[in-house]
């Protein structure tokens, strides 16, 4: 039996890791700016993430901040953006993050679940949704197409979280232990009775903010 302290360094160490990799996406959200023709969603999205890890963070939330504002605006504003539309949708994003800011000790497996819910909705954003009475459905082109019964949506969790852990071992550096994290994470992510508490969370619309498109559709 674990004592309070083992418990607690646990749940620390875990958060810590979630964290970097969460600060990987936000500046990944930059990049992907330079390169679209809307970039005010990005940055927006970029900061939305550092501010859901305001609590995470603690000290070291402002020097982050400032990164990230520093290469946004080295990127973006001279060929995308006025400074007053850059302060907006950066401004915007914290503010909302903030608001919704993970908590810094939820318990290892609420961790693990809520953040692959997280990095599922974000990946898949606008093209997921839950029709009551009938499951999942995911859009294909202009059409929602129904999730195959026997798989519902842990094969789309499994598909993204595959490519997440792929990217982040090759991306991140490992100062904190980062990779034996990700093998656990990889573990879990095979095992179909795991995948199916991720998907309860996604059905929970209140759950870290996260939004599932519910909607009732003749059949």
């Amino acid at each position: 039996m674990a004592s309070d302290f083992e418990k607690w360094v646990l749940e620390e160490t875990l958060t810590a890791e979630i964290a970097e990799c969460l600060i990987y996406e936000a500046h990944k959200k930059i990049d992907q700016a330079v390169m679209e023709d809307d970039p005010f969603l990005h940055v927006y999205q970029a900061f939305y993430t550092l501010g859901r890890l305001y609590a995470i963070l603690r000290d070291r939330f402002e020097e982050i901040r400032q990164e990230l504002y520093k290469k946004a605006t080295w990127k973006l504003l001279a060929p995308n953006f006025t400074e007053k539309d850059f302060e907006a949708a950066a401004g915007r994003g914290l503010i909302l993050g903030w608001r919704h800011s993970l908590p810094s000790k939820i318990g290892k497996h609420a961790v693990h679940y809520g953040f692959v819910a997280e990095i599922v909705c974000e990946e898949l954003s606008g093209r997921l949704r839950y029709v009551q009475g009938a499951g999942w459905e995911m859009l294909d082109g202009t059409s929602w197409e129904r999730r195959p019964k026997e798989r519902g949506i842990i094969g789309l969790v499994y598909d993204v979280m595959r490519r997440k852990i792929n990217t982040w071992r090759e991306t991140l550096s490992d100062p904190m232990g980062v990779g034996g994290w990700l093998s656990e994470l990889e573990k879990n992510i095979n095992d179909p009775d795991w995948l199916s508490k991720v998907e309860e969370l996604l059905l929970r619309v209140d759950y870290f903010g996260v939004e599932i498109v519910l909607a009732e559709v003749d059949r």
